[in-house]
């Protein structure tokens, strides 16, 4: 059964915490905004744009909730059309692919290789 955008998946939280995701717990809890900003703060360096996507929208799914990371990923790009960045249908790929990673893979190392191994997939 999916989650509503008020619902929170906090069975990940431990992963995320280990990976730098403590220092932006209190904010998560406040907003479906706060939420989805504190995964992107803990992104790991390193990442290509399209896999910043694919991971991003992955930890929102699994941290704060599938509704939120959808919210996320089309509300990025409503604001790089709105003349805040450069609007791309890649993103919103890479974006579906993090949704999809997520449920397939728990740890956060997992999710990284599953969004480089799709990304990299001719038709991505």
């Amino acid at each position: 059964m999916g989650r509503g955008c008020a619902e929170r998946n906090l069975d990940w939280v431990p992963a995320a915490l280990s990976h730098g995701l403590h220092e932006h717990a209190r904010a998560a809890a406040v907003s479906s905004v706060g939420c989805a900003h504190a995964v992107v703060a803990a992104l790991p360096a390193g990442l290509t744009d399209p896999e910043k996507h694919c991971v991003a929208s992955a930890g929102i799914v699994r941290y704060c909730s599938r509704c939120e990371a959808w919210l996320a990923g089309w509300g990025k790009e409503f604001q790089d059309v709105a003349g805040h960045g450069d609007a791309s249908w890649d993103d919103l790929v890479a974006d579906r692919a993090g949704r999809r990673c997520a449920s397939k893979h728990a740890g956060v190392d997992a999710v990284i290789e599953c969004c480089q191994r799709v990304l990299a997939a001719p038709g991505t």
